[in-house]
């Protein structure tokens, strides 16, 4: 019997997964359905030679976890979907841009190979950042280099409230898309240097702005290396807890957003939506309150540009019946949507919740 065999079996052909998958949402004839990617683990065990429509299923999916969340006979689909990608690496069968993503995070510490020497030019000369501390802020990759602002919303807001933390002066890419490609042995290789590291500098927790760390370090590390003696925070909840304290004291910001919701934190939406209501922000909820990824992550964005832009426009002309600006909590969102819009000629107005926050508590900056 080969791994996953009677998960695969236990499927009732419900479909229910096909109705919450966001590239089945904007593919026409269900070509790309969650119920298809497992379907077809036999013949990659086998070795057999896929259709291009089967190839692609495989790595039509941001393993956002809608199919799993609906699944009424509890699939893993998306761990399956890894093991057919951690299977058809070791064949040698993966698409050329995944493996050359993962070579990035292996060789240059971030998916898109971005010089290390710039990681840390968010950093302005107002905030106040520790040589050493207990508590350190990882910023994340896309916050890094591609949406400053978040970070340094996030240390001023600490400042605000007292805290100083130290920055990793080697800090990686978390790696999650070498997991979400079944790169599992040098995710855990990765994992270990970087637990390693955190730990030598004495941190006992590390506050980080992106799901995606967040998800990584907390959960995944602990089982690709081993349990760590940090803990690992995302800012929104060290925020609400500020918040509801008294140490932030937020004014109320007279505007109406939809959130876009972050897939990694599907179990605590409440979060944002509370630091909101404290900024006395309207939230117009998409999808009916049914969560639907952004379309980029895992590699489908740059494996398939077109659909993941698709799905970034559900989103992206979703609020805009509803609302002034979209809040965000995901620094990849953004990223992937500002890029969507770009290539599709459509404005959008976005703003991350950190952001929004430190707006309403220390006023805007220009």
């Amino acid at each position: 019997m080969y791994r996953f065999k009677e998960e695969i079996d236990s499927c009732i052909d419900c479909k229910k997964c096909w109705d919450a998958c966001p590239v089945n949402m904007v593919t026409e004839g269900n070509r790309f359905t969650p119920q298809g990617k497992i379907e077809s683990l036999v013949k990659i065990i086998a070795g057999e030679e896929l259709t291009q429509d089967e190839m692609d299923n495989i790595y039509l999916s941001t393993r956002c976890g809608a199919c799993d969340y609906v699944c009424p006979m509890s699939i893993p689909i998306t761990d399956i979907i890894q093991y057919e990608r951690e299977l058809l690496a070791q064949q040698d069968r993966e698409p050329a841009k995944t493996t050359a993503i993962s070579q990035n995070i292996i060789e240059r510490n971030s998916p898109g190979g971005m010089d290390p020497a710039t990681r840390f030019d968010w950093i302005t000369d107002d905030l106040e950042i520790a040589e050493s501390s207990d508590v350190a802020y990882m910023a994340g990759c896309w916050v890094s280099y591609s949406q400053p602002d978040i970070a340094r919303a996030t240390i001023r807001l600490l400042n605000h409230a007292g805290i100083r933390p130290m920055i990793l002066k080697e800090e990686k890419c978390c790696g999650l898309f070498l997991i979400d490609n079944g790169h599992l042995e040098q995710a855990s290789e990765h994992a270990g240097k970087f637990v390693d590291y955190i730990e030598s500098l004495g941190v006992k927790k590390v506050i980080v702005s992106c799901p995606g760390c967040y998800m990584v370090l907390g959960k995944e590390y602990p089982k690709l290396y081993r349990e760590l003696n940090f803990g690992v925070e995302h800012s929104l909840n060290i925020f609400k807890d500020m918040i509801a304290d008294g140490t932030l004291k937020p004014e109320k910001l007279d505007i109406a957003v939809s959130v876009r919701d972050a897939c990694p934190l599907r179990e605590s939406k409440d979060v944002p939506r509370s630091i909101l209501a404290s900024m006395g922000v309207e939230v117009k909820e998409l999808f009916e309150g049914k969560q639907v990824c952004c379309g980029g992550p895992a590699g489908l964005k740059p494996n398939f540009p077109q659909i993941a832009d698709d799905i970034a426009m559900l989103t992206v002309k979703g609020y805009k019946d509803k609302a002034d600006i979209l809040a965000s909590y995901c620094p990849f969102c953004v990223h992937h949507m500002e890029s969507a819009c770009k290539s599709r000629d459509e404005e959008m107005k976005i703003k991350d919740v950190s952001v929004l926050l430190a707006e309403s508590v220390l006023g805007r900056r220009e």
